[in-house]
């Protein structure tokens, strides 16, 4: 007939349990937050840096260097680390996926109430 609602008290075994499972994820997400704080500042400071090669490599310019280079028109002395074929497109691409993720955690974390 009528459930019983009342709470069953719990034990102290499950209490401190629940405590400890807490002051893990706690202690975790205190330092992982740390470490993130400053790497997303780090990131954001670095913005004009992508904005940058995100131009370099769409108007163009980026193929137009990496021929030259193929010419061997560049110095010895000029670092090609930007001019490696896969190089630049895979870090623009790995941007784009880490904010996406950004996106999708703000999302997690703070969902709509609409």
């Amino acid at each position: 007939m009528g459930k019983d609602r009342r709470k069953r008290k719990e034990g102290p075994d499950q209490r401190e349990e629940r405590i400890n499972k807490m002051s893990q994820a706690f202690t975790h997400l205190c330092g992982l937050t740390g470490i993130l704080a400053g790497k997303a500042d780090e990131l954001e400071a670095c913005a004009p840096e992508v904005h940058l090669l995100k131009d370099y490599l769409g108007a163009g310019q980026w193929r137009k260097d990496f021929e030259a280079d193929e010419q061997g028109e560049l110095g010895p002395d000029v670092d090609r680390s930007v001019l490696s074929e896969d190089g630049l497109y895979n870090l623009l691409d790995d941007l784009d996926s880490l904010m996406r993720t950004f996106k999708r955690l703000v999302d997690d974390f703070h969902p709509s109430t609409d």
